[in-house]
């Protein structure tokens, strides 16, 4: 199925690992050009291999261009539009994938924990989505897709802070669909489950050393506490192919969608 994708432009953020290098590969192979934004230039630059030419694809790939920036800046939403405008002349979608959570118990949070979680989680995307706004509004064809996580519909209390943003991220994006979906300007969310990255591994290698058993007990425990329906958790490319779809042309009527790839987590109606 050709997606219509081919030619456009996209930011991704948090695009150096997991989901969101994920995405920037299956966004390139649909021949969109990519800017693939991550804090640190190391990280990108560690990962460049994984976007240079695939001698084996038969359609023309997407350019990829790496953009050292931090989201929760003042100015890093605007510096990442400028810079994307500079390499590509304009901006047609925006993965809002930068973000992340540690394990901690609601007794031992502080307000610092509840800021840097909504900065890094929520506001970051808003600010981003608020810079990039008035370039797709003037073209008449936006696409923003938000990766939220099943935390924001059914809170998990070792990730409030985490839990809480993505469930604020979940209503913001509503907003944005019914105010701009006039505009050719659509706004979703996918909802991913607990996903094999390496967010996830760092932190199940942290409980395992805390815990006294091994990163692969701590996952089975996981697995049976989050009751997954599919019997597994999700690998990266599964929820960039859901990522890549909501930024398609084939997408044209869906907007303030929550698309959960979940493996059957969720079982609220």
């Amino acid at each position: 199925m050709d997606l219509g994708l081919n030619g456009r432009v996209a930011i991704v953020t948090g695009a150096s690992r997991g989901i969101g290098a994920a995405t920037t590969t299956a966004l390139r192979r649909e021949g969109c050009e990519v800017l693939a934004v991550a804090r640190g230039a190391e990280a990108l630059q560690a990962i460049s291999g994984a976007f240079g030419p695939e001698e084996d694809h038969r359609e023309p790939l997407g350019r990829v261009v790496p953009f050292a920036a931090d989201v929760t800046a003042p100015d890093g939403p605007t510096s990442i539009i400028a810079a994307c405008i500079e390499a590509f002349g304009r901006v047609d979608v925006l993965v809002n994938n930068a973000g992340g959570a540690e394990p901690r118990r609601l007794d031992g949070l502080d307000d610092e924990a509840w800021r840097a979680a909504f900065e890094l989680n929520f506001f970051a995307a808003v600010r981003m989505s608020a810079a990039v706004l008035p370039e797709m509004r003037a073209r008449r064809w936006g696409r923003f897709v938000h990766v939220a996580s099943v935390s924001g519909r059914e809170p998990d209390p070792l990730f409030a802070p985490y839990s809480a943003a993505k469930a604020a991220m979940l209503n913001y994006s509503t907003s944005l669909s019914q105010a701009y979906a006039a505009d050719g300007v659509l706004s979703s969310c996918v909802v991913p489950g607990v996903t094999l990255t390496e967010l996830v591994a760092d932190n199940a290698s942290a409980a395992s050393a805390r815990l006294g058993s091994s990163p692969d007990e701590v996952m089975a425990t996981m697995l049976q506490r989050h009751r997954v329906a599919a019997g597994r958790f999700g690998e990266v490319d599964e929820v960039a192919a859901a990522i890549v779809f909501l930024a398609s042309e084939r997408a044209s009527w869906i907007t303030g969608a929550t698309l959960e790839v979940d493996g059957g987590t969720l079982r609220s109606v």
